[in-house]
């Protein structure tokens, strides 16, 4: 790193000699000094960065998928209970005209609440 270069900076002069850089060359490699170390941009961490950042989109775009899914369902059991209260009312809307066409039909009868037939 450019941290341990910096401490040590005849890490490079050795690995250089030790690597035989100027062999079959025409020159001699004497000394390698080191004036100033700029430090680039670190495309590691920006390809991970990036990646992170397209990972978190995607996530997103799925739990807003899940969340229409879960809106739609919902709105389909809204409907559904609505048809199921209609058909309620409707047959409970029936229920004194069946309770007096049976009473008239003699197929049903009233009780007071003393036991007497009404």
């Amino acid at each position: 790193t450019h941290f341990e270069v910096m401490e040590h900076p005849d890490t490079i002069s050795r690995a250089v000699l030790e690597r035989g850089l100027d062999a079959q060359t025409a020159f001699q490699i004497v000394s390698i000094d080191i004036a100033d170390i700029e430090v680039g941009e670190n495309i590691g961490a920006r390809l991970q960065a990036d990646q992170a950042e397209a990972d978190t989109r995607v996530a997103r775009a799925k739990a807003e998928e899940r969340r229409a899914v879960a809106i739609a369902h919902e709105q389909e059991m809204k409907a559904e209970t609505a048809e199921n209260r209609a058909g309620f009312l409707e047959a409970e809307a029936l229920v004194p005209k069946s309770i007096g066409e049976a009473l008239r039909a003699g197929r049903m009868q009233s009780q007071s609440g003393n036991g007497r037939v009404i």
